[in-house]
């Protein structure tokens, strides 16, 4: 399994990470960041590749599986 330090997550995709956690959809995140749905959107496909993960309720598995959510 791979380590948190192999990935490289920017402090916004952490922010993003956090509140898909939270089950926000891309439209209330881009709110809540003052961020365009779009722009969440592609924060969430970054996300999508760097865990190597199929979709968003993946992404949040993974991070927790990952030690990068509490």
């Amino acid at each position: 399994m791979a380590k948190t330090s192999d990935f490289h997550l920017t402090e916004r995709e952490t922010t993003i990470l956090d509140l898909l956690s939270e089950g926000y959809d891309n439209k209330k995140i881009g709110e809540l960041l003052f961020l365009s749905e779009n722009t969440v959107k592609d924060y969430v496909s970054s996300l999508m590749t760097k865990l190597k993960a199929k979709n968003r309720t993946q992404v949040v598995a993974l991070a927790f599986r990952l030690g990068l959510l509490n």
